[in-house]
């Protein structure tokens, strides 16, 4: 109550209602970004994860077959021993798996036999990171999965 006897908030409550939810909004936005970001990374991942599983899934599917898309693993490297490939000759994959489209992904493939594997199963390593244009040190991202692929 004012001296006078009316009720009211005084000048000092409401700066101090302001700051609070000044405070809160500024948190809250904070969160929506981290939010976002963690929803963009997810994203990433998830395509990085599809594009291997298809990278793998086609070589698999077309055991001989060396007319394959060119985002495939060539079916000469898996009877190799295990070393370095790169599907296309270049490394560099766009979203859609064309070569000549803007390239999304770096890719690192090692594939062969060993003597662990013997000659009839391939083992095949992939790495997928982005952006393409960073070295492996300074990608954002970076997806790594290994599998084994048997030869016919």
């Amino acid at each position: 109550m004012s001296k006078d006897g009316r009720k009211g908030f005084s000048l000092v409550e409401v700066v101090l209602a302001l700051g609070i939810c000044a405070f809160v909004l500024v948190a809250l936005l904070g969160l929506f970004s981290t939010g976002l970001r963690a929803g963009r990374e997810s994203e990433e991942q998830v395509q990085a994860a599809n594009l291997a599983s298809q990278i793998l899934a086609t070589r698999v599917a077309a055991a001989g077959d060396t007319n394959l898309p060119s985002f495939a693993i060539p079916a000469a490297a898996l009877t190799n021993g295990f070393a370095d490939i790169y599907p296309s000759g270049g490394g560099l994959v766009g979203l859609d798996g064309r070569t000549n489209s803007t390239p999304t992904y770096r890719i690192i493939c090692r594939a062969g036999t060993n003597s662990e594997t013997g000659p009839r199963i391939a083992r095949v390593y992939l790495m997928l990171s982005w952006p393409y244009q960073a070295a492996l040190s300074n990608a954002a991202g970076r997806y790594e999965v290994s599998s084994y692929v048997t030869l016919y």
